[in-house]
C-alpha cells in the first residue's frame, strides 16, 4: 500500500468507517485477480460504501482517467456487497489524483467524484487543526494522521 492509500485508509477509519485496503476480486481461473481496489470504506449505520482510488503517478491526466474507468471503478453493486459482506444502500466513488491545481477535466462520469490531492490534504489538515495533540491526540493506531497533527501543532509555535 502506498502513502496516499495509507493516508486515505487512516482518514476514513479515523472518521468512523470500517475500512478494507487493497481488496481483490474477480479471481482468475489460473490464479491471480483481475481487480485490486485501493480503499473501501463502509458505514454500517446508513449502509453507505465509499470506494476510493488514488494515484500520484506521472501518467497523463487522460491515461489515468482511462485506467480508473476501465480497471478500477467497474464493479457491480453485487460485487461490492460480496467484498464487504453486507447490503449497500449507496455507493460513492472517489478518485483522488493529481498534485497540480491547474484546471483539469474533473468530469469522470456522474457517479465518480474527482478530488485533487491538495484538496484532500486541506480537508484533513483543517480537521486536525481543530484539536491540540496535548488535549486530544490522534490515536497511535493512525501514525500518518498523528504525525500530521503533531506537525500542525508545532507549526503554530
Amino acid at each position: 500500500m502506498n502513502f496516499l492509500e495509507s493516508l486515505v485508509a487512516e482518514w476514513y477509519e479515523f472518521s468512523g468507517y470500517f475500512v478494507r485496503s487493497n481488496p481483490r476480486t474477480r479471481k482468475r481461473p489460473k490464479g491471480g485477480w483481475d481487480v485490486e481496489l485501493d480503499v473501501l470504506a463502509f458505514s454500517p449505520s446508513d449502509q453507505r460504501l465509499v470506494h476510493i482510488e488514488t494515484s500520484s503517478d506521472a501518467n497523463s491526466w487522460q491515461e489515468r482517467k482511462d485506467r480508473f474507468l476501465k480497471k478500477k471503478f467497474i464493479l457491480s453493486r453485487k460485487e461490492y456487497e460480496s467484498l464487504i459482506g453486507s447490503n449497500i444502500k449507496t455507493i460513492e466513488k472517489i478518485a483522488i489524483v493529481g498534485w497540480s491545481t491547474t484546471k483539469r477535466d474533473l468530469n469522470w462520469g456522474d457517479d465518480i467524484k474527482v478530488v485533487l490531492i491538495p484538496q484532500l490534504l486541506e480537508e484533513i489538515t483543517a480537521k486536525l487543526k481543530e484539536t491540540s495533540p496535548m488535549k486530544q491526540a490522534v490515536p497511535e493506531s493512525f501514525p500518518l494522521l498523528r504525525a500530521m497533527q503533531m506537525a500542525l501543532a508545532f507549526e503554530k509555535r
